[in-house]
């Protein structure tokens, strides 16, 4: 694949060499990815606004880049530059410590978490019709910055794979960009390696939070600016960009402004000063009037409760204990108060998420939807940036002994860590969409032209990239959605109930369904839907009568553990429970009262590599499979033939698992006994 990326280096690498006249061209490189990719999204943001297509947004990169060729070569001096700066090893090993985690995810083929989903429609939406309209049948539009789902588009590769790169490679920058202003402030490699005490935005990133992530970009364009004058205008244009990607951005350059021009108590501050401000108030003030009314009446949203609480010291992790020292010790350093003033600024603001469910108040509704989860994004480059301040003023610095600690420390948090990603590779249960719903939404390219395609309203039943030649029935809910007309609930509906006139009324010619979800469940039990394609488990349906029916019965043992996706499932026809008998070793034996059936069917999901014969059929690998035999043989054996491992489940972190520490085992769904109608 190619990234198409690169068009951010030269115009990045023109501006860092312009705002960080003492950086020699190492610190300037380094720069260079956050500072382009943030040009790269703000013009894709701008073109998007003003309806240009994707081939005028190729355009304007061309022509930055050739503005920042000019721009450098106007700036060469006779002579090389002078500038001559020392680095340590440590500082070159933890940058490439980090950027390397930050990258181990881009392994697993497909990211992890569920938000990627909607911003690959948005993605696709842009792709196909060059707004974030809705596709057929259903009317309509997203409201969303539009920066990062644009600027994925013109990457050109599938949705999910220009988001999943687009994101890691966001991330990367701004890694690369925190190691140079740390660098930059004299902290050295300790800021950087601050960076690896907490889990808080890598978490994020995998949990696929892109444009959140993407959008603290600008955050190192104002710190180039730390401890030095204020340049409005480019604080300015950084806060139009960073709202063009996510509003998160935008909150947090504000409070660092305002935590500077706190600390620093109008010193310095000219009229011209407070006039630039004042309008840079003002405009932020104009972009909350404007979205008021789109939140009117709905509920302050929190999705771990208090954001500064618990789930703060969780993603935190040692900066925290850190963090509260630092700012202690260096309570009369006002560079370091800034950072602190910062924190808690931020902190502050996780307190909205005090008030979930609270509804009327649209100030607080805004709030909530702009900085949820903000526990994992809020406090990690302050924290960082104040211990790495600290930390370099230990005595001795990295001869010291608690130089030497804090580093070791460091280091084998990071091997843990990477350990612990490079497990996750082996568990594609954890992803919202399995192998076989990826498989079966490539394969809907060749449904016939005209075809409407029920699926089920859950992460999994979401088709990210839809061709044109056919509908989808349901879109994901991202950002705003302003749907004006669905025939998603009618569909579900008349499935429920098994109402075949009512879905040929719709238009209804096919289903696609995930053994995640529960509308497999229903169409199976009815005579009227026929099997076309089926990959590990998901199958797609054509609406033709097929004479089958199955019912589905519940399987129960010593180890019952709740699925990690019971709570998605708002319906349980066959009373199968939320309990699913999970089993980590040796043989288990199943019986089945077949004797009227035609099939016999077992659903497992293999947790992690796994190895089992099923019914004399040998399967080895993570994912779901349904084994099926002819009626008569009375039940199914499984016989597990490898070891169980342990492995860190971060659906146990999350709160969805019951489980941090967990051990790869096979997670017995039902069993589906078949009957000719």
């Amino acid at each position: 694949m190619s990234l198409g990326l690169e068009v951010a280096i030269l115009p990045g690498y023109a501006v860092a060499r312009r705002m960080d006249s003492e950086g020699d061209w190492k610190r300037h490189l380094m720069f260079s990815p956050a500072i382009g990719l943030l040009i790269c999204l703000g013009l894709a943001g701008i073109s998007f606004i003003l309806e240009w297509s994707l081939e005028t947004l190729t355009l304007l990169l061309i022509l930055a880049n050739i503005s920042a060729m000019i721009s450098i070569r106007v700036e060469l001096e006779p002579e090389p530059l002078t500038n001559h700066i020392e680095r340590t090893s440590w500082f070159w090993i933890f940058t490439v410590i980090a950027c390397f985690i930050a990258m181990t995810p881009l392994t697993y083929m497909r990211p992890m978490g569920v938000d990627w989903i909607g911003f690959a429609s948005l993605t696709d939406a842009v792709s196909r019709n060059g707004g974030f309209i809705l596709s057929d049948p259903s009317i309509g539009e997203w409201l969303y910055p539009p920066a990062f789902p644009t600027l994925a588009a013109w990457l050109g590769e599938a949705p999910h794979a220009s988001v999943f790169w687009l994101g890691t490679m966001c991330f990367v920058a701004l890694l690369l960009g925190i190691a140079a202003l740390g660098e930059k402030m004299g902290c050295g490699h300790w800021t950087i390696m601050a960076m690896l005490l907490a889990p808080a935005l890598f978490a994020k990133n995998l949990d696929s939070g892109y444009p959140t992530v993407a959008s603290q970009l600008g955050l190192i364009v104002v710190l180039m600016m730390f401890g030095d004058k204020l340049r409005w205008e480019i604080v300015a244009i950084t806060a139009l960009i960073v709202a063009m990607i996510h509003p998160t951005g935008l909150i947090y350059v504000s409070t660092l402004v305002i935590a500077q021009l706190l600390v620093t108590k109008g010193k310095e501050f000219t009229i011209t000063d407070t006039v630039q401000s004042a309008i840079l108030s003002v405009a932020i003030i104009i972009v909350i009037i404007a979205l008021t009314p789109t939140f009117d009446g709905k509920a302050v949203f929190a999705e771990y409760g208090w954001q500064g609480g618990a789930p703060m010291l969780v993603y935190g992790g040692l900066l925290i204990p850190l963090g509260i020292w630092s700012a202690w010790t260096m309570r009369s350093d006002s560079k370091a108060m800034i950072f602190a003033l910062w924190f808690g600024l931020n902190w502050i603001l996780s307190s909205i998420h005090i008030f979930d469910g609270l509804e009327g108040i649209t100030i607080l509704s805004m709030l909530s939807y702009a900085l949820y989860s903000m526990s994992m994004h809020a406090f990690h480059i302050p924290l960082a940036a104040l211990v790495g301040m600290r930390l370099s003023k230990v005595e001795g610095g990295i001869s010291s002994d608690g130089g030497r600690a804090i580093m070791i420390v460091t280091l084998l948090l990071c091997g843990i860590a990477h350990s612990a990603l490079s497990e996750l590779s082996k568990h594609d249960e954890l992803h919202a969409i399995s192998d076989g719903d990826e498989a079966l939404i490539e394969a809907l390219d060749n449904l016939p032209e005209g075809s409407v395609v029920y699926a089920e309203n859950e992460h999994w039943g979401h088709i990210y990239s839809i061709p044109d030649h056919i509908g989808i029935t349901t879109v994901p809910t991202l950002g705003i959605l302003k749907q004006e007309h669905s025939i998603q609930n009618a569909a579900t509906t008349a499935i429920v109930a098994d109402n075949i006139p009512k879905l040929r009324e719709l238009g209804i010619t096919h289903a696609i369904a995930s053994p995640k979800g529960v509308m497999m469940q229903y169409i199976q039990a009815s005579i009227h839907w026929e099997k076309m394609w089926s990959s590990q488990a998901s199958t797609l349906y054509i609406l033709e009568d097929d004479m089958m029916v199955s019912e589905f019965v519940s399987v129960e043992g010593e180890n019952m553990r709740v699925d990690p996706w019971a709570e998605l499932r708002e319906r349980d026809p066959f009373n199968l429970g939320d309990e699913k008998l999970y089993i980590t070793e040796g043989k288990h034996t199943f019986a089945v009262n077949d004797s009227f059936a035609y099939e016999v069917c077992i659903m497992t999901e293999f947790v992690g590599e796994v190895s089992a014969v099923i019914n004399s059929r040998e399967i080895t690998g993570s994912g779901w499979y349904n084994t099926c035999v002819y009626a008569g043989g009375g039940g199914f054996e499984i016989d597990i033939t490898s070891k169980s491992k342990l492995w860190i489940n971060p659906l146990g972190a999350s709160g969805r698992g019951d489980a941090l520490f967990d051990e790869t085992g096979i997670r017995v769904h039902w069993i589906e006994i078949v009957y000719l109608a």
